[in-house]
């Protein structure tokens, strides 16, 4: 979309925005305003109510790590179901103790519980759907404007909006922005396919699918990278889980959050959300050619150093507490754009199915968040001492994470020196030439073919499975994808390669290996008969 001065915008990305604020938004006014006072805290529970809401973010992840295929043929219904589930789990939550047809602590942790799984399955929808179709840069700008927006809009649903209005506002909060999910991904930039008619569901049927971006994240050889990357997401949801739990945010009820007065909170909010950009743009943004092992220290640092920093001076006498906290919960923007911006790069960057890279994200992070939601909540005696002992274990953790990791990523290369010297002959016989060798070249020259066409990443791998000679059953079980998904995968394949049928592009894989000679390169080892 073009506005009249010429400008294109990005309709999906800024739609996907206001999703992620509207989301974040839906959260912050059921824990830290007026209009929801904590049925639970109204009925003097033993523990902190986020804690049953982050249960319902650990089941959904686990859901996701598990049966990722389950939940994607179930993705259509699920939009529905779960946004109106999300709005009654939000009702249960703030009418418990109003009614008595039900036992109202049983209602209240009911309705947090779905209002959890809600939250995340939402969230997890765009942040895929950005994963997708945007680059690294716009979807971290699209973070930072969702967190912007929702701390501007915030104080003034507080102290404008009456305590009635907050509840009913809060549980339509799900219908509307399940609405700007269906509008972001429908403005999304889509591809066309009509070479599979004669194999689709429906004769003459036109099939549609997501325009996804090219590979951008590449992993280092070996397993080292794909175990990296996934301690990477590990420490991440970590982080988010700790620095939330200590700032204001970390435990709900409407005394979490202290009343600075409307003007105060929209300053704080024009004030963090610029210097969430300029964290964003210095340690996210320009550095996103550094490799993998690399791309994310600079920010695990300084998130590192902002949760040090003010948990040492938690107990400094001169330091107004309002000062304190809003350093801490731009600490905590922090925290969350960079874990956000690492499970992108994962799903990017890893083999695995994207729900489950998800998932494992999520249950991470939750299950750490129970833990200390349920240590915070159980008294504030120690709190200070134990926020500094946190930030000086993740800095020790840091430290030693980065250490081992160049120890192993030197180790691998020393190996691979070792294990691949130079070939004395570009001719290997016929009994030096494995199955293995075979796949693997067949692999290198489509990686080559799949960057030169500007493949998908899913078409990458759906590329290479074929050209191995996998049928498109077994693609679907090993990839964890749909039949209809594949067929439309594999028509955008043919489309980008120029190509008919699969004879074609057999021809295309092993002819070009045959014209660029098997002495050019140790993995040419396949001719075209």
């Amino acid at each position: 979309m073009e506005t009249p001065a010429g400008v294109r915008v990005n309709r999906s990305a800024v739609l996907a925005s206001l999703g992620l604020s509207t989301n974040l938004l839906w959260c912050t006014l059921a824990g830290h305003t007026g209009g929801f006072p904590s049925s639970l805290h109204d009925l003097d529970p033993a523990v902190n109510p986020r804690i049953f809401f982050l249960l319902g973010i650990l089941i959904v992840g686990v859901a996701f790590a598990v049966g990722p295929r389950w939940l994607r043929e179930r993705d259509q219904p699920f939009s529905y179901v779960l946004p109106l589930a999300s709005s009654i789990g939000t009702a249960s939550f703030a009418l418990a103790s109003n009614q008595s047809l039900f036992d109202p602590i049983f209602l209240a942790i009911a309705g947090l519980i779905m209002f959890g799984a809600g939250y995340f399955w939402i969230a997890s929808r765009f942040y895929l759907l950005l994963a997708r179709t945007q680059t690294f840069a716009c979807t971290a700008w699209c973070i930072v404007a969702a967190l912007g927006m929702e701390t501007l809009v915030l104080p003034i649903a507080r102290y404008a909006v009456p305590p009635v209005w907050q509840i009913a506002v809060t549980i339509a909060l799900p219908l509307v922005f399940a609405a700007l999910f269906k509008a972001a991904r429908s403005s999304a930039p889509t591809e066309s396919a009509q070479n599979i008619t004669r194999r689709a569901d429906l004769p003459g049927a036109r099939m549609e699918a997501l325009a996804a971006q090219p590979r951008r994240a590449v992993l280092p050889a070996g397993r080292e990278g794909r175990r990296s990357l996934l301690v990477l997401i590990a420490a991440a949801a970590l982080l988010l889980a700790t620095v939330r739990s200590f700032s204001s945010i970390g435990l709900w009820g409407s005394e979490a959050v202290a009343a600075q007065g409307i003007a105060a909170e929209v300053v704080f909010s024009l004030v963090s959300t610029a210097f969430l950009a300029l964290f964003a743009l210095a340690t996210l943004v320009k550095i996103t050619g550094w490799r993998l092992d690399l791309r994310f220290q600079p920010a695990f640092i300084i998130v590192i150093g902002g949760l040090f920093l003010v948990v040492s001076q938690n107990a400094a006498p001169g330091i107004p507490a309002a000062l304190l906290d809003a350093l801490m919960r731009l600490d905590d923007s922090c925290a969350h754009v960079l874990f956000w911006i690492v499970v992108v790069t994962a799903i990017d960057a890893l083999t695995m199915p994207s729900y489950r890279v998800m998932g494992v994200a999520a249950a991470v992070y939750a299950l750490s968040s129970v833990l200390w939601v349920a240590l915070l909540g159980s008294g504030v005696a120690f709190s200070s001492m134990i926020m500094l002992g946190a930030a000086y274990s993740l800095t020790i953790a840091a430290i030693l994470s980065e250490w081992i990791g160049a120890r192993r990523l030197e180790s691998t290369e020393k190996e691979s020196a070792a294990g691949n010297p130079e070939p004395t002959t570009a001719h290997p016989s016929s009994g030096d030439l494995t199955g293995e060798h075979v796949s693997r070249a067949i692999a290198v020259r489509c990686e080559d073919i799949a960057v030169a066409n500007k493949l998908s990443p899913r078409e990458t791998e759906i590329f290479i499975l074929l050209a191995q000679g996998r049928t498109r059953t077994l693609i679907q079980e090993e990839l964890v994808l749909a039949e209809n998904t594949v067929k439309t995968h594999i028509a955008h394949i043919y489309a980008k390669l120029g190509i008919g049928n699969r004879q074609e592009m057999m021809d295309l894989v092993l002819g070009a290996t045959e014209e660029a000679g098997r002495a050019a390169s140790p993995h040419s080892y396949i001719t075209k008969k």
